[in-house]
């Protein structure tokens, strides 16, 4: 395959985590792939102590809920609490908590990050301590990839009938015949070994000691989430719907120990596969078997002990990551630009943020992989190990916090983790408690001089400073942090694209999406375009631009500019969602859609005319009524023409929608700037609208297909999308 630029160890990772993104996302250890029903359910939101399942209470997790909410000024032992002691009805009505601090089953793709990250480990201190460098970068993608063959990847297409599947083919043109081959290998052996576990027999001996390795880090990885959802007593705790849809697949969810049968299947999977000849020890089979191997066993034989499985001093979590070799020895503050730290990082993450759910399709992992994936594809030669490292940490801090998942993260941990540099950059990427601190420090940004590396501005050789805090509104964005805010932005918008009807409550309708789009993460992202804009623009107009002593060099000028056309194009697609979700809260009809979506794309318009002919005209206040009366919205606040908490006689406030038309108005102004208007990108752009259009009207005729059997009640999403009623617990 033709390529632009090498097909590197750190180009074959990020493709692979985005691979895995695109077809791992959905599946669950135990429950396989989900419905978006289930889904569904575990989107981000918040819901009363009170009404969470009593059950919950009598496990670690449950109780040291309880410690944290209901005795937060005491220094209380979770272990002492008596939940049946405890009015939880009463204490805990007014006390809302993130349902990501919930249990849940993991998505899959956490076993493919341990996999790389035992793998790695291996590489670096196997064989006795000397490493063994036979277990290649190479071998590593293979074995996070080869459960992919078959699969649809779902961000290969906006279209559902037009996702590419993953086979040989795909594998070699996109990580090379190394690659190819390890995966064919390793299917090969799987196979081998599934069919010989499933007769009883022991299997063949693997072709070589790196695959009888990997395998035996492949098992141990799937028994590791099995084990946390037999810890944290996942199966009993699902609502009854999802029970249903596991008693349909032949689970039995109602005995005292429901993931017993996949522990012990997925034990003994794992102990086969580690007396296999050639397992490496001392990277692998030591640590692993003294801490994991062991607490299932223990947990196998005795059902009281499961619990020693999970939390956050867990035998099957926290003891086996800390007790990894890659976590043990390797020191990432002295690499911090390096495919290892990259690596490292992605196994903080999902650490941290296992249970993680976004406010739609995605889980915290997915998200990830799918920036660092694009990061590849936008920065092309510009890709650094460090993007990737800081893709994989953005969220860390900020969504791994006591209040959101429970983990109780920090700046610090970071900083102990992977160093001083790291940390500060995580640091510009982790929301303050001040709201506007974000905007303010992309102000300073465009009103810089110049642009900062992250090596400038933290000197990578000798970081002393002890204090860092999220955001420091007063210190410019770093090209990095610049970067990695851009791409978040890029695929939160295409989550948005993909699921919209999986938000819930106000984010299912044009005023939240609008005002987060313009007023909260626009007031971030517009100042970081426009300065990146007058940085390609000195580079273009200024004969000694090349001598400025802060410029950019070519490589990364051009990875700027891709970044840019990137992150442009997925604001208007954006926007012509949110403009379709607008029309269909006014009941505008397919030729009135089109009508607005001319009018507010065409800079010809006036604000007057736009105004008269938009506002007036279309989106009369009649038209809302007329749909809130009959339960198509909620309320008049749930539109982005009127107020978060207007009613029905309240004053329309439109400048925010005006404002998000003239920011639509000013990125075709860039365009032009920047040459990117050629007939072919618009022509691309105004197509992929096209798709975004028809996707969302695919999506409402499906629901409206399903209105008529389902409540208002009903904890169907999609008809909550067309009901517009706020979920609540």
């Amino acid at each position: 395959m033709a390529r632009a630029y090498p097909l590197t160890d750190l180009v074959k990772l990020v493709r692979a985590y985005g691979v895995l993104a695109g077809t791992a996302d959905t599946e669950r250890v135990i429950a396989g792939t989900l419905s978006r029903r289930w889904i569904s359910t575990e989107v981000e939101h918040l819901v009363p102590l009170s009404s969470l399942p009593r059950e919950l209470f009598h496990t670690q997790r449950g109780r040291d809920l309880l410690a944290t909410e209901l005795f937060p000024d005491q220094d209380i032992d979770p272990e002492s609490i008596d939940p049946d002691s405890i009015d939880i009805e009463r204490l805990g009505r007014d006390t809302l908590i993130n349902t990501n601090r919930l249990p849940k089953l993991e998505p899959c793709i956490h076993a493919a990050i341990l996999t790389a990250n035992i793998l790695l480990g291996v590489r670096l201190y196997g064989n006795h301590g000397r490493g063994m460098p036979s277990i290649s970068h190479d071998l590593i993608v293979a074995a996070m990839l080869h459960d992919t063959l078959g699969k649809a990847h779902c961000y290969s297409s906006v279209s559902s009938s037009d996702h590419e599947i993953i086979d040989e083919s795909y594998i070699f043109s996109w990580f090379g015949d190394e690659v190819r081959t390890h995966v064919v290998e390793l299917s090969d052996y799987l196979k081998e070994f599934e069919a010989a576990i499933g007769q009883g027999v022991l299997p063949p001996d693997a072709p070589s000691k790196e695959i009888a390795t990997t395998v035996a880090a492949i098992e141990a990885s799937r028994l590791r989430l099995t084990a946390r959802a037999a810890g944290d007593h996942v199966l009993s705790l699902l609502d009854e719907t999802s029970k249903q849809e596991l008693i349909d697949a032949g689970i039995d969810v109602d005995c005292d120990f429901p993931e017993r049968l996949f522990l012990k299947a997925d034990y003994e999977r794992t102990c086969t596969a580690f007396s296999s000849p050639g397992v490496d020890h001392y990277a692998l089979r030591e640590p692993i078997r003294n801490t994991l191997i062991m607490a299932v066993r223990d947990a196998l034989d005795d059902p009281a002990k499961r619990e020693r499985l999970s939390g956050r001093r867990g035998k099957a979590v926290h003891e086996l990551h800390i007790n990894l070799p890659v976590m043990e020895y390797y020191v990432a503050a002295d690499a911090p630009n390096s495919i290892e730290t990259a690596h490292l990082a992605s196994l903080e993450m999902m650490r941290s943020l296992e249970r993680g759910r976004r406010k739609s399709l995605s889980t915290m992992s997915a998200h990830a992989f799918r920036i660092a994936a694009i990061s590849e594809r936008v920065l092309g030669r510009a890709l650094e190990p460090l993007i990737v490292t800081l893709a994989m940490l953005h969220d860390v801090v900020e969504d791994g916090s006591v209040r959101v998942t429970g983990y109780g993260h920090s700046l610090r941990k970071i900083q102990f983790r992977f160093g001083g540099p790291i940390a500060a950059m995580v640091s510009e990427l982790t929301d303050s408690n001040v709201i506007s601190d974000g905007a303010n420090k992309a102000a300073v940004t465009l009103s810089h001089p110049h642009l900062l590396s992250p090596q400038e501005q933290y000197n990578f050789d000798g970081f002393k400073r002890t204090e860092i805090k999220p955001t420091e509104a007063d210190l410019p964005y770093t090209t990095s942090g610049i970067v990695i805010k851009l791409l978040d932005t890029v695929v939160s918008l295409e989550e948005g694209l993909r699921d919209p009807e999986l938000m819930i409550g106000h984010w299912r309708h044009s005023g939240a999406r609008i005002y987060w789009a313009e007023r909260v993460r626009g007031a971030i992202v517009h100042p970081l375009i426009e300065r990146l804009l007058l940085e390609l623009k000195a580079s273009q107009i200024d004969p000694k631009y090349y001598r400025r002593p802060h410029h950019v060099n070519t490589v990364r000028l051009r990875a700027g500019l891709a970044l840019l056309d990137t992150t442009l194009m997925y604001m208007d697609l954006y926007a012509a969602q949110n403009l379709a979700i607008l029309a269909n809260e006014y009941s505008l009809d397919y030729v009135g859609r089109g009508t607005m979506l001319s009018l507010f794309y065409d800079a010809n318009v006036n604000d007057e005319q736009f105004r008269s002919r938009v506002l007036q005209d279309l989106l009369s206040d009649q038209h809302l009524d007329a749909a809130v009366s009959r339960g198509q919205i909620f309320c008049p606040g749930y539109s982005t023409l009127f107020p978060k908490d207007a009613k029905d006689s309240s004053q329309r406030d439109e400048s925010n929608f005006i404002a998000y038309r003239n920011s639509a108005l000013r990125r075709q102004a860039i365009r032009r700037e920047l040459q990117l208007d050629s007939a072919d990108k618009l022509s691309a752009l105004t197509l992929r609208q096209e798709q975004v259009l028809r996707r969302f009207d695919q999506t409402l005729q499906a629901a409206s297909s399903r209105e008529s059997s389902e409540s208002l009640h009903s904890d169907s999403v999609a008809n909550a999308y067309i009901k517009g009623v706020a979920l609540k617990a």
